[in-house]
């Protein structure tokens, strides 16, 4: 309960820190509640990194609580300056905080309570994810130490797990434990960021936010609904299937969406980066809202906002980067109208608009440029692809969340005359035939469904830009749906080439660009939605459909919920070292060992071998680099270099060579202090007696069949 406070004061903190200026920047205190915590860790956590790269702070505690007061008190300073009555005077707490603070802990805590009944770290990449914030809370370097190859830094997209090592650190709480609050309060804020892009499209209607955020988080899809219908409440129910739909049958791809990405519980930049990716389209919008403000003083702070939240949702996950960048150029170009008519094609209109948004967007990019060029990963560039998604599975994917699109755009003329109902139905007929005939020319069946969705969006931000009153709720409301259809269809047509072949071209694409449509076309059909309902005069049939929509969508995240609950193995806790130690005790002693006794620079040889199980789990539970963790996973991020195999074949002569000078040579080569043997060790090399007799070995813990060694350096 202790780590569950403190995570939660150091929560609290961070967004008490950021709230004037949300305040000053949205003009109200709703969004700025809903969106302070998120924001307030980003912020903090990007002082705290630069003032380790400017200084010799380093990335530790004292930096993170440094750079949480300088933004208290610019704050605060903000506050004192802003005249009598503005918003950002307002009192510290009222009922737009505690909607805020209900919303938040309320979403977080049902998936605080998820992973209290399986709190393991244990499964697909979950041993990566530990060992990356293992590494980022134990060592305050930058960039940081790579954890599965001893005397190389991470290569590979850390900063995700950047701020959950700043939360970690800011609260005291150790990486066993933070781990599962990361994933409980990325979940909470992910709820918020959607329902504060919900609550601001459809003109503060508490409904659509909280239905923002129901189809963002916590709704599961249809395949998945299915599967629950076929096996209610099963102590071993399948909840993976939902989240390998779209084929071929022999080569799935990787359809997961936000319930199971925080249910599975990998704590991956996908996860880490979602609340960041919902929040940029809220910042977006506001900064549409706005306008134009003379003078670079207003201008600035604002564009500064803007750039930091995109930026760090594309600096937690690269895939987030070609979304971004359309939606702050389409947001620029549109600010001169503050979203509400098409702008001129001018450079006091679209054109100059569209140049600024590619600024901040640049600006994004520059904020992070330390980050980024602190690693390199191969591009491989895009392919035109040669599988497609068939009808019926593509709708197991998005069947819920368009059904709901199709009943919120669906046009609704308030005239009922014939000569009023016949045009419409016509052009909806035209509009259908034309999908239907597009899919069949491309030969890609499920682009009828995309396409006449995209039709119904369009129209619907047409009517929004043409009609006689304004409507920028509805443009953007509308560009929202759009882009998150372009996201979908475009994986029908190409896909970002990468290293697992031509059977699974399709699998990372899909992956990563299902996984930013979802929250998209769940809060645009939320937002739709309301509308149609606000339009219907009889809206019996709606409300029935969207709550058959609604049920369904919530059907496989309450049996995966249940099973996990029927699953429970020990006392409810958030500390993974309790499934630890029920798995292997020697270990969990010599991890824990280790953690206490290690020093900074230490190197430990382990067993290394395939990836998605327990090799490195050395490494992955203290932080402290191996020579060699997941060779497969080291390979990907570095290109295939040649050194990960020498490593990998070098470990493996330790631990099997009778040779004391052979197996010292590996030794001093890669500068290791630990030996460990254990079962891992003995089960992938066998017993080597010859161990125990190295005279440069001297034993320093042993307990449950684990040792570790201390290497002797010769004077």
């Amino acid at each position: 309960m202790a780590h569950i406070l403190a995570w939660a004061l150091a929560t609290e903190l961070a967004g008490l820190a950021i709230l004037p200026p949300l305040r000053a920047f949205f003009g109200n205190r709703r969004d700025a509640a809903l969106l302070s915590r998120p924001i307030g860790l980003a912020a903090v956590a990007y002082l705290a990194w630069l003032l380790s790269l400017a200084t010799s702070f380093g990335f530790q505690r004292a930096t993170l609580l440094l750079a949480l007061a300088a933004i208290g008190a610019a704050s605060l300073l903000l506050r004192r300056r802003a005249p009598e009555g503005a918003v950002a005077r307002a009192e510290w707490w009222g009922d737009e905080e505690k909607l805020a603070a209900i919303l938040f802990w309320g979403a977080s805590g049902i998936f605080l309570l998820i992973r209290a009944f399986g709190p393991a770290i244990l499964g697909a990449e979950k041993f990566m994810d530990l060992a990356f914030l293992n590494s980022l809370a134990r060592y305050p370097g930058m960039p940081p130490a790579d954890p599965w190859m001893s005397g190389k830094t991470i290569n590979y997209y850390y900063w995700g797990y950047l701020l959950a090592a700043a939360q970690a650190k800011l609260s005291g709480v150790p990486p066993m434990t933070a781990f599962n609050l990361a994933i409980a309060t990325f979940a909470g804020s992910s709820f918020v960021a959607a329902a504060c892009l919900g609550l601001r499209l459809s003109g503060g209607r508490l409904g659509v936010g909280l239905g923002s955020g129901f189809g963002a988080v916590f709704a599961g899809n249809l395949a998945g609904a299915l599967d629950a219908w076929s096996a209610p409440f099963a102590a071993d129910f399948d909840y993976w299937h939902a989240s390998r739909v779209i084929g071929p049958e022999n080569f799935k791809t990787i359809n997961e969406f936000p319930f199971f990405t925080f249910f599975h519980a990998d704590l991956h930049p996908h996860l880490l980066a979602f609340p960041y990716f919902i929040a940029a389209f809220a910042v977006t919008q506001r900064w549409i809202e706005r306008g134009r403000e003379s003078g670079w003083r207003r201008e600035l702070p604002v564009m500064i906002l803007v750039a930091l939240v995109a930026g760090t949702a594309r600096a937690a996950n690269f895939w987030n980067l070609p979304a971004l960048a359309i939606l702050l150029i389409v947001g620029g170009a549109f600010r001169a109208t503050r979203g509400a008519r098409l702008p001129s094609l001018s450079l006091s209109g679209a054109i100059g608009g569209a140049l600024e948004g590619a600024g901040v967007f640049v600006a994004a990019l520059v904020l992070f440029l330390p980050y980024t060029l602190s690693f390199q990963l191969e591009q491989r560039g895009l392919g035109a692809a040669t599988m497609f998604s068939g009808v019926l599975e593509f709708l197991g994917v998005w069947g819920l969340i368009f059904l709901v699109l199709l009943l919120g755009l669906w046009p609704r003329g308030v005239e009922d005359s014939e000569n009023a109902r016949r045009p419409r139905e016509l052009g909806l007929a035209v509009a259908a035939g034309v999908s239907v005939l597009a899919a069949l020319l491309s030969a890609r069946p499920a682009m009828a469904l995309v396409l006449f969705l995209a039709f119904l969006a369009a129209r619907a931000a047409w009517r929004a830009l043409r009609g006689e009153a304004d409507d920028p709720n509805g443009v953007f409301a509308a560009f929202v749906v759009l882009l998150g259809l372009g996201m979908v269809g475009g994986c029908e047509f190409i896909y970002f080439k990468d290293t697992y072949g031509q059977d699974l071209q399709r699998m990372n694409t899909i992956f990563k660009f299902y996984h930013q449509a979802w929250p998209l076309l769940a809060i645009g059909g939320a937002v739709f939605a309301g509308r149609a309902l606000d339009a219907a005069r009889r809206g019996r049939w709606l409300r029935a459909a969207l709550a058959a929509a609604v049920l369904l969508a919530g059907l496989w995240p309450i049996n995966a919920a249940v099973s996990r609950f029927r699953q429970k193995d020990g006392p409810l806790s958030l500390d993974a070292h309790g499934p630890l130690v029920r798995r292997n005790k020697g270990d969990a002693a010599a991890i824990d060992w280790l953690l206490k006794n290690a020093p900074v620079k230490s190197v430990v040889l382990e067993a290394s071998g395939d990836p998605y199980s327990e090799f490195a789990r050395i490494s992955s539970h203290t932080g402290i680099p191996t020579v060699m963790g997941w060779a497969n996973h080291e390979g990907l991020w570095r290109s295939g270099s040649a050194e990960v195999e020498e490593r990998k074949a070098s470990v493996k002569l330790f631990y099997t060579t009778p040779n004391p000078g052979v197996a010292a040579e590996v030794l001093r080569r890669y500068g290791v202090t630990f030996v460990v043997v254990g079962d891992m060790e003995r089960r992938t090399y066998g017993t080597n007696p010859a161990i125990a007799g190295f005279s440069f070995l001297y034993p320093v813990f042993i307990s449950e069949g684990t040792a570790v060694y201390a290497v002797a350096r010769p004077k």
